[in-house]
């Protein structure tokens, strides 16, 4: 009787929401247990909702983009000597790079500073004769990433500027650059009046984070203008005295105003995970809040359904598969245990 050898089973072929390349490279995940798990983290997420994650995509500098800071100076090389494709590549690289250096601190607002000398060459671009406009604004753009003081000082003249689109384009390099100095004439411009520029103003105004401007946003929201770009401004400031503009939103604010509020709330949470004890009772109101919402049947969004559990986990609620699975509304066939790991404490 021939005796049967029993075979070894071939190992499951990674999966590909993202290229093996972006695992190993750009997020450094060596081991092919890590990759399969980030893997299927990305593609449950992408089911709940597509608006959670952005298009796959590799770009054609990543390992310039995972060197930092010592890969400008080849990346400049390129601005200077390259193809017109590399020049577009080097560029884009070359503004990832800054927005690294000058986000590098934990609150989201504060950084390094991209060394002088580099910012100097990138500069030298705006010279230069046989650019397009559309790429010398590319320059400027970056520019205001690596906060080019210059550049800036020149955006903040233009938003007395009587054509809406430069007022616009100059509140976004503003947010850009985090320009602290134009915060006071930034909320000045938040009115119905400048329907135009007024979406770049109010996103201007969240990336500057200043608590200031909160009295603005929340006359806008009183006003019902621009609702969806205010609560997502107050979200970015992050202050705890904002909570009650948002609670009506959650109550009874149109989906799209409902989605926004909740993900404020998330941003605003981020900053007290660990206050359970002195925040007990508006944390105890928020969670029968949502938690009666996620109960209800209402039609909720994937994005609103995953904000909530985000806030939930930043209440200090623990989450189990069964919960996590019923609240977003996940099927049977769907992997329910790598989203669970995004709001593990510590960890959401």
């Amino acid at each position: 009787m021939a005796v049967r050898r029993k075979t070894e089973r071939a190992p499951e072929p990674l999966l590909q929401a993202l290229p093996e390349e972006t695992w190993t490279d750009l997020f450094g995940l060596t081991k092919r247990a890590d990759r399969a798990f980030g893997d299927r983290l990305v593609t449950a997420l992408s089911k709940i909702d597509r608006g959670l994650l952005p298009p796959a995509s590799s770009h054609p500098f990543e390992a310039h983009i995972a060197r930092g800071t010592e890969a400008l100076p080849d990346l400049l090389d390129l601005l200077e000597t390259g193809t017109e494709r590399e020049w577009f590549n080097a560029l884009d690289a070359t503004a990832h790079i800054c927005f690294a250096i000058t986000s590098a601190g934990s609150d989201g607002r504060t950084g390094g500073a991209v060394d002088g000398a580099l910012i100097g060459r990138l500069r030298a671009q705006l010279k230069r004769q046989d650019l397009s406009i559309d790429q010398l604004a590319l320059v400027t753009k970056t520019l205001a990433i690596a906060r080019d003081h210059g550049v800036l000082h020149e955006q903040l003249h233009r938003l007395a500027d009587s054509d809406p689109g430069v007022v616009a384009s100059a509140a976004r390099l503003l947010g850009l650059g985090r320009y602290a100095p134009a915060s006071r004439i930034l909320r000045e411009l938040v009115s119905p009046e400048r329907f135009y520029e007024s979406r770049a103003v109010i996103w201007a105004l969240g990336e500057l984070g200043d608590p200031d401007v909160l009295p603005a946003l929340y006359r806008a929201l009183a006003q019902a203008f621009r609702v969806v770009d205010c609560a997502i401004a107050i979200g970015k400031i992050g202050q705890l005295t904002s909570v009650g503009q948002l609670t009506p939103l959650i109550l009874a604010g149109a989906p799209e105003q409902r989605d926004a509020a909740v993900r404020a709330l998330a941003m605003i949470l981020d900053h007290h995970r660990n206050d359970q004890k002195p925040l007990g009772d508006l944390f105890s109101s928020l969670k029968g809040l949502i938690e009666a919402q996620l109960a209800s049947g209402m039609p909720l969004s994937g994005s609103t359904r995953f904000h909530m559990l985000l806030c939930l986990a930043r209440m200090g609620t623990t989450l189990d598969e069964p919960r996590i699975r019923r609240y977003l509304q996940l099927g049977i066939d769907d992997d329910a245990s790598a989203v669970a790991s995004v709001f593990q404490k510590k960890r959401h």
